[in-house]
């Protein structure tokens, strides 16, 4: 017989977000409701408890009611004394006793009545506050209010943008691991520029994506320029596949080894070195269809955008006309998506023999830029979802291993690109959504 268990941590934190000596916790709740997913920035988790808890005046715990017959010091109080806008949480979800940090956080509203309903975001939430460019205020929150606060803008090229940001991130003490390329344009940024809001820039002109990996008991902020892991060789066959289909805009043909070299700045290697690490999690689970999958809505996923085309260019001090490179379908595919990238401190070489050597360096650096973007939008594998129990615990971008389905195409291993994970009265269960087909 398994036993559920849930347990909820809440600190108080002072006026930057950060967590104080005093901590409640307690382990009940009606309801607990877990969204996590790479493509919306943000994890959050929804809870509904009791209106009234008791208070055991020995170590702070919260408890329900119901613990009013034990022969303790007790007293009950409102839950809006402790769980307050702003104060740190942390939720650990298992099975008897066997608890996982299942979410890692801040509460941002408490609501209702009864019973209490407790919105909180992962911690996104305080990047949102918090600035690119640190405050000479005596509180570096005091201009958050004021619209009417501004600073002159500053442009990071480059290596900057990555070493700006990683220079913040520690300041703050935000655990964090960037993989992206150095030689990205440029983002302007000012005294109202959030840390989230960069990084949503960052997203939406250069297709790098910013989330919270849970990593044993703390939140990493992963920046990445490959969220489902493709491999160095899924890079090079992307980049092959467009060299045949005759697409490539250049007739310059860009030697193996400039391509082998873009590949490996691209830091892909690296990324998925870091994303087997176990960290007290396994980074792969494995189900079984009429053993541990409740239910699913999974059907094969065959490539349902051919029809489109990105392109990436750049462009440099002393030209107007950038150099570019497109992949994806050749005449009649749409154009959904065009990085552009701006070189503001280097010319191209006058020079014909020196030009010629330097656009195919730029060549490669724009086919694997644009190759690993494009294969994110051309996922081969399965679209839907599938239910199974709290175990084993699954986070986007681990791996899961189905097996024994009627439908050849559903067996095999998969990329996990969302987990919506409840808890309460009707049991533990995770709603997994998977993606790309690995193996």
């Amino acid at each position: 017989m398994l036993n559920l268990n849930c347990k909820i941590k809440v600190y108080e934190t002072n006026e930057k977000l950060e967590r104080t000596n005093t901590m409640y916790e307690f382990e009940y709740a009606y309801s607990i409701t877990i969204v996590s997913n790479v493509e919306t920035f943000t994890d959050t988790a929804e809870l509904k408890i009791p209106k009234k808890v008791v208070i055991n005046q020995l170590n702070n715990r919260l408890g329900i009611e119901i613990t009013k017959q034990l022969p303790f010091d007790l007293e009950t109080q409102s839950i809006y004394q402790y769980l307050k806008q702003d104060n740190a949480i942390e939720i650990y979800l298992g099975y008897n006793g066997a608890l996982k940090p299942a979410f890692r956080g801040y509460i941002t509203s408490v609501k209702g009545d009864a019973p209490v309903c407790i919105l909180c975001e992962d911690d996104m939430y305080r990047l949102k506050k918090d600035k690119m460019e640190a405050s000479t205020a005596p509180n570096p929150y005091s201009d958050l209010q004021n619209p009417i606060v501004s600073g002159a803008s500053r442009t990071l090229k480059g290596t900057e943008i990555k070493t700006q940001l990683e220079t913040r991130l520690k300041v703050l003490g935000i655990t964090h691991e960037i993989y992206m390329e150095d030689t990205l344009g440029s983002l302007i940024v000012n005294r109202k520029t959030s840390i989230a809001m960069f990084l949503k820039k960052l997203k939406t002109d250069y297709g790098i994506f910013s989330f919270f990996k849970l990593q044993d008991k703390k939140n990493v902020l992963i920046v990445t320029n490959n969220p489902h892991l493709y491999s160095a060789n899924d890079v090079s066959t992307a980049i092959n596949a467009n060299n045949a289909s005759g697409i490539s805009s250049q007739l310059t043909v860009v030697p193996q080894n400039l391509l082998r070299t873009a590949i490996n700045t691209l830091g892909i290697q690296d990324v998925i070195d870091f994303f087997r690490r176990e960290d007290g999690f396994l980074g792969e689970a494995r189900f079984r269809f009429f053993y541990n999958i409740i239910s699913d809505n999974l059907k094969l996923d065959e490539q349902e955008v051919k029809k489109i085309r990105m392109r990436a260019e750049k462009y440099f001090v002393n030209s107007n006309t950038p150099i570019f490179e497109e992949t994806g379908a050749p005449s009649d595919g749409d154009l959904v998506q065009t990085f552009t990238i701006h070189d503001n401190e280097n010319e191209l070489p006058r020079d014909n023999l020196a030009y010629r050597k330097k656009e195919q360096e730029v060549l490669a650096e724009l086919k694997t830029f644009v190759s690993l973007r494009f294969l994110e939008k051309k996922k081969n594998g399965l679209k839907g979802s599938f239910i199974t129990f709290g175990e084993p615990f699954v986070r986007p971008t681990d791996r899961v291993i189905l097996e024994d389905a009627e439908d050849a195409e559903k067996n095999g291993t998969f990329q996990v690109e969302a987990v919506k994970r409840s808890f309460g009265m009707g049991g533990y269960r995770q709603e997994i959504k998977v993606g790309r087909k690995v193996s």
